[in-house]
């Protein structure tokens, strides 16, 4: 489904009445139907509204939690996608599984370099997630994060542009994130 973000579009506008369809959806077994899903959901979830309905039905991030441990990259790229976008707000960490963090950062290093975008927007919910400090971190977590993250950003595990254009950004400023030695600006 295509994403029209502009005032006064019937997305836009109709946007809870297409996400109450489109959460009805995932109920529906099958693999293609839960992708296009998903990332409908992650459209939408960017306004606040759609993510606080997400929330108030706790098993649609459930549902995208769970997508996390999947085989099919789509399906967790999507998942993240909305977890992104509803862990953005303080206010709905309450709702995030206590796991998250673990489930993130088994994503991160199951497809490393592979997977560039996924790779990516993993590590924008792993910001979201600690950078707001609702959720806490184990020692143990933030020890294997750490030890992750300065792995795939030495040049010498992946020198492409794509990885170094968009992966090492974001995980350098989870490492001065979680070093705590950093003034770094939220992403």
């Amino acid at each position: 489904m295509s994403f029209h973000n502009w005032e006064g579009s019937v997305f836009v506008k109709h946007r809870n009445v297409i996400a109450d369809f489109t959460i009805r959806l995932l109920a529906i077994n099958h693999t293609g139907v839960t992708v296009e899903a998903l990332g409908v959901l992650g459209n939408l979830t960017q306004y606040h509204d759609v993510a606080e309905k997400i929330c108030e039905d706790k098993h649609v991030i459930d549902i995208a939690a769970t997508l996390l441990d999947s085989d099919n990259s789509e399906l967790v790229y999507k998942a993240c996608g909305v977890l992104v976008n509803v862990s953005k707000s303080k206010e709905f960490h309450e709702k995030l599984p206590k796991n998250i963090v673990s489930q993130v950062l088994e994503v991160v290093t199951d497809v490393g370099m592979l997977d560039t975008q996924l790779s990516t927007v993993s590590l924008y919910l792993l910001w979201n997630i600690l950078s707001l400090g609702e959720l806490k971190v184990s020692e143990e977590e933030t020890a294997s994060l750490l030890s992750l993250l300065a792995d795939y950003t030495d040049t010498t595990y992946c020198d492409t542009p794509d990885w170094k254009n968009n992966f090492h950004p974001v995980a350098k400023q989870l490492i001065g994130l979680l070093d705590k030695e950093s003034d770094l600006q939220p992403l």
